[in-house]
């Protein structure tokens, strides 16, 4: 029976709604600047697996656009250089790929960013991977 009681109080009593006017708000200035493409700090990440005679990777480059090769220069646009033991194989616009058929031994892959024109961004990672 309390709990009626109480809840009816509740129901019953006035309810009041708090305002603020616009001219009580706090406006804090903020100021904002236009960050170029040109300033953004880009990585690579690469990872890969061997499986057999092939080896599966993935490159991660944050703000990156993958795109065939040629055209006009746009930073974070662009494509992959693939070198194997020091030979340039491939041009892959894809963050995965798989590299096949590779022989025994140990192998030396580097990738390397590079933009639309063919010029390279300051981006390359080389891993080593051992076939059995």
């Amino acid at each position: 029976m309390y709990i009626y009681i109480l809840l009816f109080s509740f129901l019953c009593s006035p309810i009041q709604i708090y305002e603020k006017s616009v001219a009580d708000a706090i406006i804090h200035p903020t100021s904002f600047s236009n960050t170029s493409e040109l300033e953004i700090e880009r990585t690579i990440q690469v990872k890969h697996q061997v499986r057999g005679n092939d080896v599966y990777l993935e490159c991660l480059i944050p703000n990156f656009t993958f795109k065939q090769s040629g055209g006009q220069k746009r930073d974070g646009e662009g494509h992959l250089n693939v070198i194997i033991d020091g030979k340039r194989i491939e041009k892959i616009s894809t963050a995965a790929f798989i590299i096949k058929g590779l022989s025994r031994g140990e192998h030396t892959l580097a990738i390397q960013v590079v933009h639309n024109d063919l010029t390279t961004y300051p981006l390359e990672r080389t891993i080593h991977v051992q076939i059995h």
